[in-house]
This record gives structure tokens, sequence and C-alpha cells, in this order.
């Protein structure tokens, strides 16, 4: 009988890394590594949801999700002056991310990525059958963006630019200043690439205020976002694209054929989460992972440890390159019980560092800490 074989764009693709080492937690392991807050739910999602299951009917809405619920995704972005048309709600931002590739990447095209970036993007951009290109947001800078060579990596066969503002891996954002320059480039560049900005973390922010998209200094942006970080709903698969309409037409098509449309129930609950109460819960969500950040970056310093300061998600960067590789080190926090995602995971710039989530109470970060130093000091390196 003949092997079977994945077809030819699923060859060389393996399960996601951070997937790879998160799944083998032990017992008793401290988590540091999935991007997945610990708090939950806000109650009036909670109350909305069970106030739909328990009195209405829940059969398919249209496909590109309720139309009350696109309007409200609409108008957190006036500047566009986008009608339901253009916004589709998915599930999760991260079916958003692969609409968004699949639709506008083919054979020969370059996605323009950052280094480090999430995961998924060279992943999909690889299904997709296009090439996967890197900016750099340099490690020696604390993962600051670098327009010089961004603007260096730009080429005629530039299709997407993905920017990702607060980042994962790093937690870092681009101030308004350098999404403008990004703009200015790619437009320079005569490419007529599409940006695909990934706002996840967008409302998870410790900088005082909102950080500015990308879709404010270029038209040609793609947006990506949801509520599974700012609103705690990573299980409930609620995420949304929206932009230029003809793109938005041709994801409509595909999503209709990979999901029909995103579940009902959580369409219904998440049009609470424009309430005024839905925002003061995220306002004390940020706060906590505020206090958090704050806490851990504390922790880590006190022994002796350099890690970024995140100005947005709830991650940090921290610098272990005098230990060994980042998948040694990571390997190594396994063992002491404490998992971690190692850099090299985001890309090169990645390497020498862990990203370690703060989704904890503030006990279990310091207990992450101690076990994390036992780790470092059990490899024979240079203690923290």
């Amino acid at each position: 009988m003949k092997q079977f074989q994945p077809p030819q764009f699923l060859r060389g693709i393996e399960r996601s890394p951070i997937r790879a080492i998160t799944d083998r937690a032990k017992p008793g392991d401290i988590s540091f590594g999935l991007g997945e807050p610990d708090l939950p739910t806000p109650g009036v999602i909670r109350r909305a949801a069970v106030r739909a299951i328990q009195e209405e009917r829940n059969g398919y809405t249209l496909q590109a999700g309720l139309p009350a619920l696109r309007e409200l995704v609409a108008g957190d972005y006036p500047h566009l002056n986008l009608s339901t048309d253009q916004v589709i709600i998915t599930a999760g931002s991260q079916e958003a991310m692969y609409l968004a590739l699949m639709t506008l990447v083919e054979a020969g095209d370059e996605v323009l990525i950052p280094n480090p970036g999430f995961v998924a993007y060279p992943t999909i951009t690889q299904m997709a059958g296009g090439s996967s290109t890197y900016y750099q947001l340099p490690a020696s800078n604390d993962f600051s963006f670098d327009l010089e060579d961004f603007k260096r990596q730009l080429t005629p066969k530039t299709k997407v630019v993905v920017c990702t503002s607060p980042s994962n891996p790093t937690g870092r954002t681009f101030t308004s200043d350098e999404l403008r320059g990004m703009a200015e480039a790619v437009e320079e560049s005569g490419s007529g690439a599409f940006v695909i900005s990934d706002e996840i973390y967008r409302d998870l922010y410790y900088t005082g205020e909102r950080p500015s998209s990308i879709s404010e200094f270029y038209p040609r942006t793609i947006v990506i976002s949801g509520l599974s970080k700012s609103t705690c709903m990573t299980g409930w698969r609620l995420g949304w694209i929206l932009g230029d309409e003809a793109v938005i037409r041709a994801a409509h098509l595909l999503h209709g054929y990979v999901t029909t449309c995103a579940s009902t129930i959580s369409q219904k609950a998440a049009l609470a989460a424009w309430t005024d109460e839905a925002a003061e819960a995220r306002k004390q969500i940020r706060s906590t992972f505020q206090m958090r950040r704050d806490h851990l970056l504390a922790e880590l310093r006190g022994v002796g440890q350099r890690c970024v300061t995140p100005d947005g998600a709830f991650y940090t960067m921290v610098d272990i390159s005098r230990y060994g590789t980042s998948m040694e080190v990571a390997e190594a926090m396994l063992e002491a019980g404490v998992v971690t995602v190692p850099g090299n995971a985001f890309g090169s710039e990645g390497e020498g560092f862990l990203r370690v989530s703060f989704c904890a109470d503030l006990p279990v970060l310091t207990e992450g800490v101690v076990r994390m130093k036992a780790a470092l000091t059990l490899m024979k390196k240079p203690i923290i």
C-alpha cells in the first residue's frame, strides 16, 4: 500500500515550537510559556453568553458575522471609514492571520516579517507559497525598530509587510513616529505592498495611552485583532480581519469554506465587550498585568538577570546568552519545573533569550524566578 504523504504545502511544516515545549509540562510545573491570560473573562461578557444560551436560538450567523458586531469593530477605526462589508468576524485572530496571508500571498511573493516575530507568520507564508524575508528588531537595542534595516529589506517582490505592535514575543511597541516611518518607507519603495497589522495585544499596554495603529498612516493596511488577550477570551475564539474591500471580499470567500462562521454564542457575548462595564474590566486587567510585569522584572533583576521592559502584551525577553543556547536553557528550565519558550523560536534575533510570560499571580512569579535561578545554577554556568 502506498504510504501517505501530506500535500506539498504542508511538507516541512512542524508543530509550533511554543507548543512543542509547553505541551511537555509536568504536573506542578510553573508555566511561563503560553500567551494565555489566567484572569476570568469579564462578568458582563459571561452573562451575555449565558443569556444567549438560555434564551435564544443559536444557529449560524451570516458568514461574515453579526452585523451589529461588525459595526462595533468598524467603529474602532473611524479613520478608515469602514462599512460592515469590510469586516469579518473570525475564529480568533489566528484564523484572521491565516485568511490575510492566504488571500494576499502566492508563489514568488515575499512577506517581510519582524525578527523576532510570532511563529505563525513564516509558517503560513510557506503554506501560501511565498517566501519570508525579515527586518530586524535588534536584541542589542532591546528589540527596538530599526528603520534603516527595514528600508534595506524592502524589494519590488515585497507583497506584504507584517507589523506587530505590541510585539509577540518582546512586548515592545512601535511609536507613532516609527509607524509613520514604516508607512513612508513602504510607500516610497514602490512595491505597492499591503501591511498586515497584528493588533491582538493593542489593548494591553503600559505606556499611558493606547498605541497607534499603522492603519492611521498607511491606507493599504489589513488589521488583525480580537478579544482573546484584552478580555481574557482565548477559548472563545473571537477575532476579526478588516480593511481594503477587495481583499476582505476575497478573504470572506476563504473564510466561508474554512470556518462557515465564528461561534454564534461567542459573537453574541462579544457585543458586551463595548459596554462601559467591559471597558472598566479591561482597565483592571491592564492594571493587573502591569503590576505583574513590574513584580517579575524586579524579581529577575534582583538576582542579576537582564530582561527587557515590555511596553505591552504580557511577555518579557530574558537574556540567558551567557548560559548556553536558548533551547539548551529552556530544556534546563523544564527540568527545574518552569516552562519558558526559547527565543530562537521567534527568529535569529531571539537567540540568547527566553520569552517569559507573566500570566500568573505574584507568588507564582516569585517561585518561578527561584526555579529559573536553580536551573541556571545546575547548568554550571555563571550563577545569577
